[in-house]
């Protein structure tokens, strides 16, 4: 009589490792199916070795999402039918989410693209669940805003504006420059540069700021979002240690990813600096406090755990950590010098936001800004603020605007320039590391200074006051001040 045999029970890990990995497909030429292994001069000795942390079966995923997804349509839908809108703090807020439209939600998009290409590219299962998260999330945003949309200008053509419009070169030269990349420094890019420093500020800090603010609609997709964007902040780091431990020669080119797309997503920040700080009528923390929360100290605690791997902290840290004390006012001073062609509103901050960045800003802001939001304060309530109807002259490699290169020169600037000047050093060594590249870029750029808003769409830029935005929401308010 045959012994049944009794196999050991397995563990949670093991289960997992049973109901994913173990499944795969086992390719007999691997550099045959997945060429693009060895395009970048990464060498992987062995691709079982990678573990990916926290990635469910197929079964479990979609269970998961779709049961967040109910719980999500619901709430927006109720926001929806209970009239949300009027709700909000102010019309000003309105702003917000239609820079996060503009800015980030094609962002979503563009990742969700770039994790496909890297699953059929390096053969990763979990690539394949993170592309489908950040299309899941670039709808969300899209559903969330959308009902905003009936009731605010600028909200209508953001696809056109990414493409086209000089405000958001920053974000549009960031997503090209991600799926232009090889599948490996994507990887990279994702994990140490928007997954960490774009979306902990975008996805906990605004969107728990957003609820403040009366819009449970947005804030609750941001925040359904979150929970998978922790899944991706693991997954990328084991990824990142995995390259390094693989091979001695890897080290070098992880170090220059890390570098390159830790400072590329420090200059996108900027819109997310001037969302937090100025956009914001009612505020939990400031820009430099949500840095200091969401970017800073993570990440130091997490380089502190690779230091034996050999990598070290960014190139530019510390530069990136000391810019965030004044990089929301010097952004938001120049957005309201190009007031008339931005595709959203902006104003002169008020003497309680004033006091509150004097409070938040104690070294700087008194100093440095508060007499230029002063002088604006002054020339709007006069009829005086002057308006430049020519864009600036924009970095080669960030595409945010060139500190001290503003104003009428700007078209023969860049015109004689060709792209080739600078926000910063460090935008420069990364110009000059890719220089064909981000030269592309820059011509891409230079296009944009001649693209301005079509003059049937002139309610969608300018100043907030006045506007008719501000106008319907003190309408339907019962022309009640708001704060």
């Amino acid at each position: 009589m045959d012994t049944t045999v009794k196999h050991p029970a397995m563990n949670r890990t093991q289960r997992q490792q049973a109901m994913t990995r173990d499944l795969a497909w086992q390719v007999s030429q691997p550099e045959a199916v997945f060429p693009a292994r060895n395009l970048e001069g990464i060498r992987i000795h062995d691709w079982s070795a990678l573990r990916q942390p926290l990635q469910p079966t197929l079964e479990q995923y979609w269970k998961l999402q779709g049961e967040k997804d109910k719980r999500l349509y619901a709430i927006t839908d109720a926001f929806a039918q209970n009239n949300g809108q009027l709700g909000l703090s102010d019309a000003r807020y309105a702003n917000a989410l239609k820079l996060l439209l503009q800015a980030f939600t094609p962002i979503e998009y563009s990742a969700h693209r770039g994790y496909a290409r890297v699953a059929r590219q390096l053969g990763l299962t979990d690539a394949a669940f993170q592309s489908a998260d950040h299309l899941r999330h670039n709808h969300l945003e899209v559903h969330a805003i959308s009902h905003f949309n009936k009731y605010f200008n600028g909200m209508h053509s953001y696809t056109e504006w990414f493409d086209h419009h000089w405000m958001l070169a920053v974000a549009k030269s960031y997503a090209d420059d991600l799926l232009s990349a090889g599948p490996f420094e994507f990887l990279v890019a994702m994990a140490v540069g928007y997954n960490t420093v774009i979306s902990n500020t975008l996805h906990v800090s605004f969107m728990s700021a957003a609820a403040d603010n009366g819009d449970m609609s947005t804030s609750s997709a941001g925040l359904t979002a979150q929970s998978d964007k922790v899944r991706h902040q693991v997954a990328g780091q084991a990824l990142v240690a995995f390259l390094v431990q693989q091979d001695p020669g890897n080290l070098a080119l992880v170090q220059a990813w890390i570098d390159k797309w830790f400072w590329r997503s420090v200059r996108l920040s900027s819109l997310v600096a001037v969302m937090q700080d100025y956009m914001l009528p009612y505020h939990n923390h400031s820009w430099q406090e949500v840095w200091t929360m969401h970017v800073a100290q993570p990440l130091a605690k997490v380089f502190d755990a690779w230091k034996p791997l050999g990598l070290a902290l960014p190139r530019h840290w510390q530069q990136a950590n000391e810019q965030q004390a004044h990089v929301s006012h010097q952004t938001w001073l120049r957005l309201c010098r190009y007031s008339a062609g931005l595709p959203l509103h902006v104003w002169a901050p008020n003497a309680a936001a004033l006091d509150w960045l004097s409070q938040k800003y104690p070294g700087t802001f008194d100093a440095m800004f508060r007499p230029h939001m002063m002088g604006l304060a002054h020339q709007v309530a006069h009829g005086q603020r002057p308006q430049e109807t020519n864009a600036p002259v924009l970095c080669g490699t960030c595409q945010l605007p060139v500190p001290g290169m503003d104003g009428a020169q700007a078209l023969a600037q860049a015109s004689t320039l060709k792209g080739r000047c600078f926000c910063s050093l460090p935008c420069q060594h990364i110009f000059n590391l890719e220089a064909d590249k981000h030269s592309t870029q820059a011509a891409s750029s230079a296009q944009r200074h001649g693209w301005t808003l079509p003059a049937s769409q002139a309610a969608d830029s300018g100043l907030f006051d006045g506007s008719q935005d501000e106008h319907n929401f003190e309408e339907w308010n019962g022309g009640a001040q708001h704060p």
